[in-house]
């Protein structure tokens, strides 16, 4: 009796087992279709939650699940769900034909997500250890891309120069060939923005120094200036000096001068004045010539327009003042 009762037991738990892996099964299978269902019509979103439905069952743990998983997240735009699952999928599938694709797909993810450091080193290691895939020019090329972001153009453009040589054909060459006019162009107005410095720098130093000599210069000039007006006033001083001096001789001379001549003439005239009636004695007569006379009212007359130059000299000081 116990036998039989442990013998249905068993059977029963067998059944059980084998009722739950077929319903699991067809589960695992249904949530699969729908993916695929989603993924063949592009919808991207629908495709990546089905498939990670699909995966949650054991018998969907595989690497075709995982590749369309991955696939769906990046036409989604989850660059970094895609990322976690091509670790996962690297971890769990190395001998897949579809290892390279993801380790490719990892490393260009990597470039979309700005770690570009680590994309140069995943897709590097992608380019020696599969060298004849298809994917090796993109590889190579987003390895350019990620030193030409880092701003390593140099190593950048030897990279691009060897996609355009090697992979003509390839569908990344037109953009290799732009990004090595653009890193020509950028050496040209690095270069130019150099000399710009450079040229800069040199105005800049000699402007300072052209102000420091004009400083100078008007500091010299301020000096000369000054020692010319202090000369300029010290003759100015002298030749007063000197007009005074000589006004007072001229004025000493008018005054002798006219005094002998009075005397003079009243001394050579003093007969005619005697002879000659009152109503004649308003009327000079003739003076006879003298030489020392003669002299001497030249000299009063040469005294005179020495006056009156200085006194047009001094009027025209006082003008200009």
């Amino acid at each position: 009796m116990i036998k039989t009762v442990k013998k249905a037991f068993a059977l029963f738990l067998v059944c059980a087992v084998f009722s739950f892996s077929f319903f699991a099964s067809e589960s695992a299978g249904s949530a699969f279709a729908e993916a695929c269902k989603a993924y063949t019509k592009g919808d991207w979103a629908d495709a990546k939650f089905m498939l990670k439905k699909a995966v949650a069952y054991p018998q969907n743990l595989n690497p075709d699940t995982y590749y369309m998983l991955i696939s769906a997240e990046v036409y989604d735009g989850d660059n970094r769900g895609a990322l976690d699952d091509c670790n996962f999928f690297i971890d769990n599938f190395p001998k897949s034909s579809y290892y390279p694709r993801i380790c490719y797909q990892k490393g260009r993810l990597l470039y979309t997500l700005g770690e570009y450091e680590k994309a140069i080193i995943v897709l590097s290691d992608y380019c020696h250890g599969f060298e004849s895939d298809e994917l090796y020019p993109y590889a190579l090329f987003y390895i350019g891309e990620s030193l030409f972001a880092g701003y390593k153009y140099d190593e950048a453009g030897a990279i691009y120069e060897r996609i355009v040589t090697e992979f003509p054909e390839s569908d990344k060459t037109p953009a290799a060939q732009y990004r090595l006019e653009t890193i020509l162009q950028r050496g040209r107005e690095e270069k130019l923005l150099y000399l710009l410095k450079q040229t800069g720098e040199e105005y800049l130093a000699a402007k300072e120094e052209y102000e420091r000599q004009l400083r100078l210069y008007n500091s010299e000039s301020l000096d000369l200036t000054r020692q010319k007006l202090n000369a300029a006033q010290a003759k100015n001083e002298e030749l007063e000096r000197q007009i005074e001096a000589l006004e007072l001789q001229i004025e000493e001379l008018k005054n002798r001068t006219y005094e002998e001549d009075e005397t003079a003439y009243r001394e050579d005239n003093s007969a005619a004045y005697a002879e000659t009636s009152p109503l004649e004695k308003d009327v000079p007569s003739p003076v006879p010539y003298d030489e020392n006379k003669t002299r001497v009212r030249l000299l009063k007359q040469k005294a005179l327009e020495a006056q009156k130059m200085l006194d047009e000299r001094n009027n025209g000081n006082g003008g200009a003042e």
